[in-house]
């Protein structure tokens, strides 16, 4: 007996299978409207509080509905006018994305060098330019989940670095990952989002140490990796599964 079997359900979604491999599926993640981003820096190096002098420098830049990737390194050292020593603050960061809905975010390297006598000051970011690190601001095209990977390591002498805070502008707010005693923190944040509505999310970091009057010799940095999209986005290997798998089924049934 001949069984008539409808194929087209599978010839379709084999084709959106092959789709889907060669980057031309729209997911909900590319869905989303990108509407503006800022990313900024700010180091401050005072290698003796005792005197007058500290050297400061800032980086900030914004765009309005692109995509364009940011990049950018600071560094200052402050020589100690009394004293044989110096103090170096460093802070880099990066930020892409894969498209509206899907991106990353890295910091490298944030942190200083100690070579100080007595009191010095050394201050990082939001302490010295006010605002975090990065910002992205998009319109929600469906009710979704905002998701974000994060991880922050830390190297050497850690205490003041501070870690990180991921701002959120919607319900249920912040998620603050500070502790002055160890930046390190990992794990996965999660937000949901209504169709039609504004989001911003940002990541921060207030990093600052003061020293007592005393001899150090020491350094202190993190790195940091946040990797966030929005919606459910497959990977690309369960797409060359799932076409494989459904044009065998297609020539075994012809």
């Amino acid at each position: 007996m001949k069984t008539n079997l409808n194929l087209k359900p599978f010839r379709d979604l084999a084709a959106l299978a092959l789709i889907g491999t060669t980057g031309g599926i729209a997911t909900l993640a590319q869905a989303q409207i990108a509407v503006a981003s800022t990313f900024q820096l700010g180091v401050y190096a005072d290698a003796n509080q005792n005197v007058a002098g500290n050297h400061v420098l800032t980086y900030a830049t914004q765009q309005f509905g692109t995509l364009n990737p940011y990049s950018h390194s600071l560094s200052v050292t402050d020589l100690d006018s009394v004293n044989p020593g110096s103090l170096t603050v460093n802070s880099a960061a990066s930020a892409s994305w894969l498209n509206a809905g899907q991106g990353t975010v890295a910091w490298r390297g944030m942190g200083w060098v100690h070579n100080t006598y007595t009191s010095s000051g050394s201050k990082l970011n939001d302490f010295v330019i006010p605002g975090p690190v990065w910002s992205y601001t998009f319109t929600a095209t469906a009710n979704d989940v905002f998701t974000m990977a994060y991880s922050v390591r830390g190297f050497g002498n850690v205490f003041g670095l501070l870690g990180a805070v991921i701002e959120w502008s919607g319900p249920e707010g912040n998620l603050d990952l500070k502790d002055p005693y160890n930046p390190a923190a990992s794990g996965v944040f999660t937000r949901n989002i209504s169709a039609g509505t504004n989001y911003t999310v940002g990541v921060s970091n207030m990093g600052n140490v003061f020293t007592s009057p005393i001899r150090r010799n020491d350094f202190g940095y993190m790195d940091a990796d946040f990797n966030w999209q929005i919606g459910a986005v497959p990977e690309p290997a369960a797409y060359v599964a799932i076409s494989i798998g459904l044009l065998a089924l297609l020539r075994r049934r012809k």
